[in-house]
């Protein structure tokens, strides 16, 4: 029997697609609909892209659930059976019921298992950086206790900016009212967004997805330093800025691991399918 395993929930996006796999990390998929239909696993067999433009013709709602406390249940059942303890590391308790979730479901099945459930304060990427860390930790023989530590100070390091076509999404997640949504529209503004403490929070306003790139730049100019950095995007129509964001940031920091990902749906539900942002992991020596 092993001693530790990680889970994690199903925003999580891992830059090493193998992560998982290599470091056997159980995923707790989110419930997404679109219109009637339920799409098992996740995704299912429809391309992240194919959910964007879904999300973008609004013909057919779609809506994306946190993995329940049942979900969780199970997962921690199932996994409980291969090992003594279980570190589980969700996306931000400020943008999803995953960790409200997870923390319940630890409580009903604690007794058995040792079960430590962690708020990582972000999503997508850096969900993924930080629970591959663990799996790193996990490898080397680490106990829950020293994994957990890994991953909590790994935390301030991670940092994410967004560029959003529109307010629309945040008004549909109830982070902006309606009036904020129509009075940006009107004046053809659009909103930087970073993701702080767990939250997203109003960085700066644009007119143009140009000058929106050079305000990612100035972004990630701030940092002496970069160990990994995730380019992302929405649909295709913006690929070609991706391209240049990348582009221009590997040129500044040539030694930095640097990945390309396009929205999962739990991130287009915030930003929508027009998105522009970035993640990344600063190097650890510079806290």
């Amino acid at each position: 029997m092993t001693k530790t395993r990680i889970i994690t929930d199903g925003s999580a996006h891992f830059p090493d697609p193998e992560a998982a796999r290599q470091h056997n990390i159980s995923i707790v998929p989110h419930s997404i609909k679109i219109g009637e239909r339920a799409l098992p696993d996740g995704l299912g067999s429809i391309s992240p892209e194919q959910y964007l433009e879904h999300v973008a013709n609004g013909k057919e709602h779609t809506q994306v659930t946190a993995p329940s406390i049942e979900d969780f249940v199970a997962h921690f059942q199932k996994i409980g059976r291969s090992c003594t303890h279980i570190v589980c590391i969700c996306a931000s308790g400020n943008l999803s019921y995953s960790w409200q979730n997870a923390q319940e479901a630890a409580s009903l099945v604690r007794g058995k298992l040792e079960i430590i459930v962690l708020d990582s304060r972000t999503t997508s990427t850096g969900l993924g950086l930080l629970t591959e860390a663990a799996g790193d930790a996990v490898s080397t023989g680490a106990s829950a206790d020293e994994v957990a530590h890994a991953v909590r100070v790994r935390i301030p390091n991670i940092y994410a900016i967004f560029f959003l076509e529109t307010m629309q999404y945040l008004q549909h997640t109830n982070r902006v009212d309606t009036s904020q949504a129509t009075l940006a529209a009107m004046l053809g503004v659009k909103p930087i967004i970073a993701l702080e403490s767990g939250d997203l929070i109003p960085f700066e306003k644009v007119r143009t997805r140009t000058q929106a790139l050079e305000r990612l730049i100035e972004f990630v100019s701030e940092f002496p330093e970069i160990e990994q950095l995730a380019v992302l995007r929405g649909r295709a129509r913006v690929a070609g800025s991706a391209r240049q964001l990348r582009s221009r940031v590997a040129d500044a920091y040539p030694e930095a691991r640097i990945t390309n990902a396009i929205f999962g749906p739990v991130l287009a539900s915030l930003i929508g399918p027009d998105g522009l942002g970035i993640i990344l992991c600063e190097a650890s020596d510079q806290h």
